[in-house]
């Protein structure tokens, strides 16, 4: 009868992860790195085909498409709402909002005759990469998951109320899409 060597079976770090140690940074919020107290690590999916058989069962090989779930993020919205201004006007700048100015100095494209002149601008503007640091149990950086191109594309509504018994203090949520995530081990 065979036997494994339960040594070399064990994985070497048998911490669990904990879902307090991290941190958040996003090149174009340097406000809310701070006060962010949430991250949902988004799904990655990636596509089956159907292959056709001549028998009654299904069967399903490698598909050709990867797709990223967006990146979520809960902050609390500090008392000047800079964070969340921050957030604001960058959805805003994109839009392009209420004035085409905005986009014209998030990106720096001419105004043309006819709309804007992309070739005079830098695209790359529109971005941020952001990264989710996981830190180990003693809180150093241990996993960091990149995220390149983010842009906003949801900021949650703000509840303000004055029957609460208690000081909750006010919580927004963040919604990222990107280009793409990988994954780097600090160590």
């Amino acid at each position: 009868m065979a036997t494994a060597d339960w040594q070399t079976t064990l994985p070497s770090n048998l911490n669990y992860l904990s879902p307090v140690n991290f941190d958040l940074l996003i090149n174009k919020l340097p406000n809310t790195r701070y006060f962010c107290v949430g991250a949902t690590l988004p799904n990655i999916n990636f596509s089956e085909a159907a292959l056709d058989t001549k028998l009654a069962i299904s069967s399903y090989v490698v598909g050709d498409k990867i797709t990223f779930d967006p990146l979520n993020v809960r902050f609390i919205v500090d008392e000047d709402m800079e964070n969340y201004k921050e957030i604001f006007n960058w959805i805003m700048a994109l839009g392009p909002g209420i004035d085409a100015e905005d986009f014209r100095d998030l990106t720096g494209v001419t105004k043309a005759t006819s709309g804007f002149d992309t070739r005079t601008g830098d695209m790359k503007k529109m971005y941020s990469d952001a990264a989710l640091i996981i830190n180990t149990s003693s809180n150093n950086p241990n996993i960091e998951f990149t995220f390149e191109d983010c842009f906003p594309t949801s900021l949650g509504a703000i509840t303000l109320a004055t029957d609460s018994a208690e000081v909750e203090y006010v919580v927004a949520d963040l919604t990222l899409r990107y280009t793409l995530f990988k994954i780097r081990t600090s160590t």
